[in-house]
């Protein structure tokens, strides 16, 4: 009589079962830690601050974005990105539930990838490839930013898992074939460099609907992926498909052969160069050197790829021949690129590399053959495993460094995600207590954009201004409050020194603090100069620095505006010689739309002298004109300039 197994006893394949099930739960975890821990950090630059503007601005149900930002190589990026950013703001309306809410999205691709790869290699290779991806650096640098091509590798990921199940013998589900379909789609618009990937593996759909009977399910995929499509594709109607034709005219036949691509592809796998991309060194001094680590993936790829090709060869694997596909042909679709390439071009190569190393290593611990070579190809397999669990551990101490760091606010992150949700909140808080207040934020920033501009978007009011330092000064007619960003020193307030007090409970607690300071009265405007029809009025002029040869007059004009009639203007400065031109400084100044009406507006401008200074009666002369089409604006008495200051040489 056979003995009955007991729950002490359980079956082997239960046992193995249950195994492989703690060994992806364990898997998850580790890749939750690496995208969640600390996930407050985040940094916040300008690209975030688009993103989240205009997420912010969907939450509130106030836009819907057709397109994002312009790319690198000048075409738009499409608006899937701030709208997928702004899914969790719906529910909290915090920059780091963005954060958050992409790095979830990371771990659901793995466990997705972990439950593919099983199904269809088995649990090793599951187990190999989910550790790979869970601890890739390059895929944990991404999924812990908030940026366009944060989630490239996470639809990457569930495509690439989706077409596994498709692919394998056994009957699959038709809604993998829709969830591919969309894993497709979104890759491709997270970031337009994936798109022709994603067309070539829709002609694999309708194959595969073909052969599988799959029909209904195809269709559900076509109709999610034009809706995502829709947006964009009117974007593109409207605009008479400019930026698909300056794509194509870079890769046409003038562009150069673009190795660069598998050279990137390369140092993604092999999680090289990662390091470098923090702020600052003290990353790269604090984490354990292994310089062959790389190496030893890259190596291990190697194999797995040569055997794979001779099982594809001899045995006609379906699985493999997708995967060795993906791998070598994602960096092929650059190779006539004339764009320079960076990594994120190639995040979609993920996670075809570890699903090789994962099928190779299965192989190998599964061959039936009892002779010398199945025994050796058995000790390889468990030592290139083995070497793969010791990589991906040393992956993990590289981001459990950094997060420490992060978490201790040692890396330069100055404007980091919980320190930016912070100031929202004391923003709100003001604004709230001031219906009538406005806040001016100073920062150092290049550019029309800055890590502040979010602001706008989260307070729901054009209240919010940012004025880069360098650029110009404003004064608001009504109550308002200046924020001195990062390393803006108290000196730039100089133009209200008389008129503000700070506030230290407002104060934000960075490194060092981000201090508020608020009008205690209304600023003293004298009377006008000179007048302009557009509403412009200078009420004051004040110059210095020395007039030699070669030297330079620091200008600062301080006008009144009043919007009669609001547009984008441009200040000139002409050094005039007996009404000759000598020397010329132009510019716009603080941008016009953080202009209001009522507002005083300061303008700085340097000016270099020429080497040769003749004697004579000089004029510094000052007006304004339309941009870009450089028509004068006329004073109320008719003229087109105004002197604002005579020189004298010493």
């Amino acid at each position: 009589m056979k003995r009955q197994r007991t729950l002490s006893n359980p079956p082997p394949e239960a046992a193995r079962s249950c195994a492989t099930l703690w060994i992806g739960v364990g898997i998850l975890l580790l890749g939750a830690v690496l995208r969640l821990a600390a996930f407050d950090e985040t940094l916040i630059l300008e690209d975030q601050a688009a993103i989240l503007d205009a997420a912010f601005q969907v939450a509130h149900l106030r836009y819907f974005p057709v397109i994002g930002m312009k790319s690198s190589v000048g075409v738009m990026q499409t608006g899937i990105v701030p709208l997928l950013a702004a899914i969790p703001l719906f529910f909290v309306k915090r920059v780091i539930a963005v954060q958050w809410f992409f790095s979830a999205l990371d771990v659901l691709a793995l466990a997705w990838l972990y439950r593919a790869v099983r199904r269809t290699l088995g649990w090793r290779a599951a187990g190999v490839a989910a550790l790979l991806y869970a601890t890739a650096p390059w895929v944990v640098l991404y999924a812990r930013t908030i940026w366009y091509q944060t989630l490239i590798a996470t639809f990457a990921t569930v495509t690439f898992g989706g077409v596994l199940i498709l692919l394998a013998p056994r009957e699959p589900k038709p809604g993998v074939l829709t969830l591919a379909m969309a894993g497709t789609t979104l890759m491709s618009m997270v970031h337009l460099a994936a798109a022709p990937w994603g067309i070539l593996l829709f002609g694999l759909y309708v194959a595969i609907a073909r052969r599988r009977r799959l029909w209904r399910a195809l269709g559900w995929g076509l109709g999610a992926s034009v809706v995502l499509v829709w947006p964009y594709f009117v974007y593109l109607v409207r605009t008479a498909f400019r930026d698909v034709v300056a794509v194509l005219r870079m890769g046409g036949e003038s562009a150069r052969l673009n190795v660069s691509a598998y050279r990137l592809a390369k140092e993604l796998i092999a999680g090289a160069s990662v390091v470098a991309n923090a702020h600052g060194d003290l990353w790269d001094r604090s984490v354990i050197p292994w310089d062959s680590a790389g190496g030893i993936v890259l190596v291990i790829l190697g194999l797995a790829l040569l055997w794979a090709c001779f099982r594809v060869v001899t045995r006609r694997r379906a699985l493999l021949l997708f995967a060795v596909v993906w791998l070598l042909g994602v960096p092929a679709l650059f190779l006539r690129s004339g764009v320079h390439l960076q990594h994120f071009y190639l995040m979609m190569i993920f996670p075809a590399p570890f699903v090789l190393i994962g099928a190779w290593i299965e192989a190998c611990a599964t061959s039936p053959g009892r002779g010398v070579l199945a025994k050796v190809g058995r000790v390889v397999g468990y030592l290139a495993a083995a070497l793969l669990v010791l990589v991906a551990l040393w992956w993990s101490s590289l981001w459990i460094v950094r997060i420490r760091l992060e978490a201790q606010g040692l890396l330069e992150r100055p404007t980091r995600g919980w320190l930016m949700d912070r100031t929202a909140e004391t923003v709100a808080r003001y604004l709230h207590a001031e219906p009538e207040g406005q806040i001016i934020v100073l920062v150092r920033f290049e550019g029309v954009m800055s890590a502040f501009e979010w602001l706008r978007g989260y307070a729901q009011t054009d209240a919010v201004r940012v004025v880069a330092t360098g650029q110009g000064f404003l004064i608001p007619e009504g109550p308002a409050c200046y924020l001195l960003g990062p390393g803006v020193p108290v000196q730039v307030l100089a133009p209200v020194a008389a008129y503000v007090s700070e506030r230290p409970a407002m104060q934000i607690p960075a490194n060092p603090p981000w201090q508020f300071f608020c009008m205690t009265r209304p600023f003293a405007r004298p009377a006008p100069l000179a007048e302009w029809e557009n509403g412009l009025a200078l009420l004051k002029t004040e110059v210095t620095g020395v007039f030699v040869p070669g030297g330079r007059l620091d200008i600062v004009h301080t006008w009144r505006y009043r919007a009669i009639v609001p547009g984008p203007y441009h200040f000139f400065n002409h050094l005039l010689l007996d009404g000759t031109l000598v020397a010329q400084v132009d510019g716009g100044g603080i941008p016009h739309w953080y202009w209001r009406d009522g507002d005083v507006l300061l303008t700085y401008f340097s000016l270099p002298l020429p080497a040769d200074l003749p004697d004579g009666d000089y004029v510094l002369r000052t007006g304004i004109y339309t941009w870009p089409e450089g028509q004068r604006i006329l004073r109320v008495g008719g003229e087109d300039g105004y002197v604002a200051f005579v020189p004298k040489k010493p």
